[in-house]
């Protein structure tokens, strides 16, 4: 079905535009909710009667979309990944960590399609990423990936909690000792002989008195 778009949908038309979209996506979704129209002959006619409105909207956001790459343009993003050693990633920035930082950080949103990375980032380091703010306006973005905490670390770098411990002390730590109640000592060899000996100078006491 040809419609007439009343208001931007992301990555399917901008208002004015005139396009063709599935029979079941124009009525079930884009129709009802008044974001398009069916581009029938009175339509059309009322899209030139009001043209010049939707070129002057149009123009006020790609104006401010310029603005916005220019202010992008001169902050760095911060993405945080897990590194191993000689600075490689385990694995590679994704267009969803970038907008996700995006976000995060500078609290504007980015659809991870509009992000352009040309190549895969898998070495920490600074670099500079495409990102489509509106129709044709883009911007680059600085961005900086840096090491996750913990992660490209020996084990004596970490911090103390989070050092691997010994597995007897591990075992130790989750099982705690419980000491058993305490036996009653034994006699001991030397105690019984003298107890023996004071029970055969008793009867010579008796006989002396």
């Amino acid at each position: 079905m040809r419609v007439i778009f009343l208001q931007d949908v992301e990555r399917v038309g901008h208002e004015g535009e005139i396009g063709d979209v599935a029979d079941g996506y124009a009525r079930n979704y884009l129709i009802p909710r008044g974001l398009a129209v069916k581009a029938s002959r009175g339509a059309m006619l009322e899209l030139e009667q009001r043209r010049s409105a939707i070129e002057k909207r149009q123009a006020e956001k790609e104006s401010s979309a310029e603005a916005l790459a220019g202010d992008l343009g001169g902050k760095t993003i911060v993405v945080k990944a897990t590194a191993g050693e000689g600075q490689r990633l385990h694995g590679q920035v994704t267009a969803q960590q970038i907008a996700d930082a995006v976000l995060e950080q500078l609290g504007f949103e980015i659809d991870r399609r509009d992000i352009e990375i040309a190549e895969p980032i898998r070495l920490l380091g600074d670099y500079l990423i495409g990102a489509r703010l509106y129709k044709e306006v883009k911007a680059q973005l600085p961005i900086s990936v840096v090491a996750a905490e913990g992660s490209g670390r020996s084990p004596d770098e970490l911090p103390e909690e989070d050092q691997p411990q010994p597995k007897a002390a591990a075992e130790a730590e989750a099982e705690p000792e419980v000491e058993p109640e305490a036996e009653p000592e034994p006699e001991t060899e030397v105690e019984a002989d003298a107890e023996d000996v004071a029970d055969e100078e008793e009867p010579e006491t008796e006989d002396e008195q």
